[in-house]
């Protein structure tokens, strides 16, 4: 093309634009918003990167790298003593030669408080050590990596103890610790704990170690040290990415009072235990040889030894959870934004296409080639994306300074405008732009010179668009077929079905959007014109007879309000597993401290307000199997475990009758036979999914081991399978310690012998609603009190510190009372929070995917004007014209809201099985859960939206005078 053949192509362009400021204006305003979503959600991103892409050096302060203990499958445990480094190991690293320094640093859970200050009570601590506030309770919001990730949140300081003649961290104000013993205590805080307690430079804390009686300590600060930065733990998941443990898991603290190692031991009574050691190699060593050589005894050491430098920290943070959730944020809300950019923009260029017939006819006759025509369109998408990429950076920009200022508590990550935002919110607008540009410039290039005389019109064939409907049917089956049938492996299977499952599975009900428009057509809008009181005939063909530009603005509509959709069911749906079922029983009672010997059992069970034929002793223990039956070794999930709890129950009771306690539902055997087995000693019943993943039937066998430390093993036979949903919630009460493959119940006596479960501890059982669970538990505590006192050497005595000093009285015996609806609720009541959490961003699109719609009704209405005048002239009021135009959009948030439901449904469900071979948190068959009262909500806002793009439109069309319109629409014609 020559360059004076483009400049008239930008002159057509910009006169194109003048012409239409109004559909430019709504156009750009809807891809502004869509880049808006991409600039709010990748902000997060790149201030984490900023923060955080380079703390390594920060991170391992003043050494070249630290040794701590190797984490377990579960995350570090920061104070618990398997998970310390010995004496030994320290001797062995300080007497290498390559070493120029090696020291040691103790952390210990400790109550810190500013001197003076009103007490805070000392309560146990997490064998993580996370003390998350003064008094040991975690406060503030539930994120993911459980205390480990609420350790790195908080700001109360660990105990720190080292001899560093320097400062692990720069030195802010004040100076840092003597090394020689003195007689007045003194401390340096990090900067954070120092805000956090209030104290200044020269103020005192006083300082106890968790768990004793002892008076507390007062420290001075003589010191103030910078602040460390430590990753925030994701707050959810976005998406399905397999679940791992949380980045740096028991590191050093990041929130610290730093002591001399005098100061812990005078405290303790006894030398601390290392929580990891500090290294310092001599000039001309090579980290990387020293650490090759020191591999083996690493990896041999008790506990292994995790090796951390600063190149290793900056690279598990970029690979931590937080950063992968942030990121897959960014990339799915680039995607969302780029589909309704795309979408949005082709419905424009649809319309102008339609409209401008004639002139493109006409331009061709006069010369224009085809490639004019189509770059013609390609500069009108593209002027489009560009408005909106530079108007959602502005506008992004200025909504991120706004919420930082009035709520900077919703920027956790925080916010910038850096290179990720830039980059894909120009993604979003520009590729969206011209991906949207293709299909109607094609359309443009077939008009025939001809048209200039004869303008085509659409005309509705009444015709099934069986073929399109065919494909769109056949694309929507691939995406089940390979989650739940076609057998592949895990990994394989995420992955197809991430890239092609769900593609075909889109395109296939843009496909379906035809089918969905003309069945809405005939059979809702009846009875919609019915409900408005419109003749049924004037909204027969209104959407068929344009279907280019109705499937668009559907499509528009349903990519967030679809997402909402599948957002909302894969998130119930994958909640039913994990929410107590319907076999559990009502009340579930655990007595800590030594339970209840055989004498009391009968008197547990007839306390007032419980059915005692109904509320059952219990001989529970968390055993390992002996062999890998269920397949943990090769990828751990929720049922994919290494270990099982064996519940020993009574089978007559807790089977027997007409209405068991355990109402379970039998997918093998029957109860009858199960009880007879299960009296005869070794049989047990295992959960489906248990089956499922060993390939375990009844009467065959599974070994689990007595004791890990001798290595001594029982078999079990399997006398039934049962279906368990929701079990996972018992491991707030003491069933299990950690992940399980399910509970097996077994015979009550022989669980007891086989693992020495010792006296009850727990019952669980039924109740009749004579009294409430407060006296229940008063009535049972009021039991094992007098146990206590008639017995108190059955009790264990407190424990007392090496020094001697007696530590927190334990031995009073306690009673915790868990009801299966009060789960049912709290589960709940969590999920609604998270999944709505989920859903602002399919919700926000479709606001956002909401502007098209007006463009869409004015255009509808602008190829009208001619049958609008004459319907005018016949007499058809004002408000009937009103009526008609807003039937008209509620009919496209109908078709909308048909689509979505399709689309959000299966594409849900599909998710959790994709869950189910990815994530850790899967493995349990899920069934479908359509959570009707929330997508009502989800569909009532559509609705609105639809009503409200239409109100403004129908009201300006409705004042417009008959001649107006008639001339208008001859016009045009």
């Amino acid at each position: 093309m020559l360059l004076a053949e483009f400049q008239i192509v930008l002159k057509l362009v910009r006169e194109q634009a003048r012409y239409r400021p109004g559909r430019v204006l709504l156009t750009s305003l809807s891809t502004i918003a869509a880049a808006c979503i991409v600039v709010w959600v990748v902000s997060g991103y790149d201030s984490l990167v900023a923060q955080f892409g380079n703390m390594g050096g920060e991170y391992v302060g003043r050494y070249e790298m630290l040794l701590l203990p190797k984490r377990n499958e579960e995350g570090a445990q920061q104070f618990a003593r398997g998970n310390q480094l010995s004496q030994e190991f320290l001797q062995s690293i300080q007497q290498d030669t390559d070493v120029a320094l090696a020291e040691p640093v103790f952390e210990i859970a400790a109550a810190v408080t500013k001197s003076g200050a009103a007490p805070v009570p000392r309560k146990e601590i997490p064998s993580t050590g996370d003390a998350t506030s003064p008094g040991g309770k975690s406060s503030g919001p539930r994120i993911m990596g459980g205390m480990e990730q609420l350790r790195s949140q908080s700001k109360a300081p660990t105990l720190v103890a080292t001899d560093s003649a320097e400062p692990l961290h720069t030195l802010v104000e004040g100076r840092w610790l003597d090394p020689k013993p003195i007689e007045s205590p003194e401390g340096v805080l990090t900067r954070d704990s120092a805000e956090f307690l209030g104290v200044r430079l020269g103020e005192a804390v006083a300082v106890a170690t968790i768990g004793t009686k002892s008076a507390d300590v007062k420290v001075k600060i003589v010191g103030i040290v910078e602040q460390p930065k430590r990753l925030p733990g994701p707050k959810f998941m976005v998406g399905l990415p397999p679940t791992r443990a949380g980045a740096l898991l028991g590191g050093p603290a990041s929130n610290a009072l730093y002591v001399n190692r005098s100061l812990v031991q005078k405290i303790m009574g006894a030398a601390p235990r290392i929580s990891y050691i500090g290294l310092v190699l001599k000039p001309g060593v090579n980290a990387d040889d020293f650490l090759t050589k020191w591999t083996d005894r690493f990896v041999n050491s008790f506990p292994p030894v995790e090796v951390r430098t600063a190149a290793r920290v900056d690279n598990e943070v970029s690979q931590s959870t937080t950063f992968e959730t942030v990121r897959t944020q960014a990339y799915s809300a680039t995607a969302i934004s780029l589909l309704a950019a795309l979408f949005i923009i082709f419905t424009t260029l649809s319309m102008g296409v339609d409209e401008r017939i004639r002139q493109f006819a006409i331009l061709r006759a006069v010369a224009f080639t085809k490639w004019q025509i189509a770059v013609l369109i390609a500069l009108e998408s593209l002027f489009l994306g560009i408005l909106g990429w530079v108007g959602g950076l502005l506008a992004g920009w200025g909504l991120l300074k706004i919420m930082a200022q009035i709520r900077p508590q919703s920027l956790y990550e925080g916010a910038s405008l850096g290179t990720w935002c830039i980059v894909l919110s120009g993604v979003c607008a520009l590729g969206g732009s011209l991906a949207a540009a293709i299909l109607p410039a094609w359309r443009a290039t077939r008009v025939n010179p001809l048209e200039a005389m004869a303008p085509r019109r659409p005309i509705h064939s009444g015709r099934l668009p069986l073929l399109m409907t065919i494909s769109g049917l056949l694309l929507i089956a691939i995406n089940p077929l390979v989650i739940f049938v076609i057998p592949m492996q895990d990994t394989s299977r995420y992955a197809i079905a991430a890239a092609i499952g769900y593609t075909t599975q889109i395109i296939g009900f843009v496909c379906l959007a035809p089918l969905a428009i003309i069945f809405t057509e005939r059979l809702l809008g009846p009875l919609l014109a019915r409900l408005l009181r419109l003749n049924r005939r004037l909204l027969a063909t209104q959407l068929s007879s344009n279907m280019w530009r109705t499937a668009g603005t559907t499509v528009t509509l349903t990519i967030g309000l679809g997402l909402f959709v599948a957002t909302q069911t894969w998130g119930y749906s994958m909640l039913a597993p994990f929410t107590p079922g319907e076999w559990a029983p009502d009340l579930l009672v655990y007595i800590s401290r030594g339970g209840v010997p055989d004498s009391e059992i009968d008197a547990v069970r007839n306390v007032p307000g419980v059915i005692p034929e109904k509320f059952l002793p219990l001989a529970v223990k968390q055993v390992k199997f002996a062999e890998d039956i269920t397949g943990f070794k090769i990828r751990p999930s929720a049922t994919r475990q290494d270990t099982c709890v064996m519940v020993g129950v009574d089978p007559d009771l807790a089977l027997g009758g007409e209405h068991p306690l355990f109402p379970f539902q039998f997918v093998e055997g029957s109860p009858s036979e199960a009880i007879q087995k299960l009296k005869q000693g070794r049989y047990c019943l295992v959960p489906d999914h248990f089956t499922r993943e060993s390939g375990l039937g009844v009467g065959q066998k599974f070994a689990v081991l007595t004791s890990e430390d001798r290595g001594q093993t029982v078999e079990y036979v399997i006398a039934g399978v049962v279906s368990m949903p929701g079990w996972h919630w018992l491991s707030k009460t003491g069933f299990r310690r950690g992940r399980a493959a399910g509970l097996m119940f077994g015979n009550f006596d022989t669980v007891r012998a086989d693992f020495k479960t010792g006296p009850t501890t727990m019952f669980w059982g039924n109740t009749n609603g004579k009294a409430s669970n407060e006296q229940i538990k008063a009535s049972i505590q009021a039991i094992v009190d007098r146990r206590s006192m008639e017995n108190p050497k059955a009790i264990p005595s407190p424990t007392t510190t090496r020094a001697g000093t007696p530590r927190r009285d334990l031995s009073k015996t306690s009673v915790t009372l868990q009801t299966a609806q009060e789960e049912r609720d709290e589960v709940r009541d969590r999920a609604d929070k998270i999944i709505w959490a989920l859903s602002e961003l399919p919700l926000v699109t479709l606001l956002v995917t909401s502007l098209g719609l007006i463009n869409t009704v004015l255009s509808s209405i602008r190829a009208r004007r001619w049958d609008l005048g004459v319907l005018r002239a016949l007499g058809v009021t004002r408000f009937g014209l009103f009526r008609l135009i807003v039937a008209e959009s509620i009919l496209i948030g109908v078709v909308a809201i048909l689509l979505s439901l399709g689309f959000g449904t299966l594409a849900g469900y599909c998710g959790t099985g994709v869950t189910r071979y990815v994530n850790i948190r899967g493995g349990q068959y899920t069934p479908m859960v359509i959570p009707w009262a929330q997508l009502a909500e989800g569909f009532a806002i559509a609705l609105s939206l639809c009503l409200l793009a239409a109100i403004w439109p129908a009201f300006r069309t409705g004042r417009t005078e008959p001649l107006r319109l008639l001339q208008a629409g001859r016009a045009a014609g």
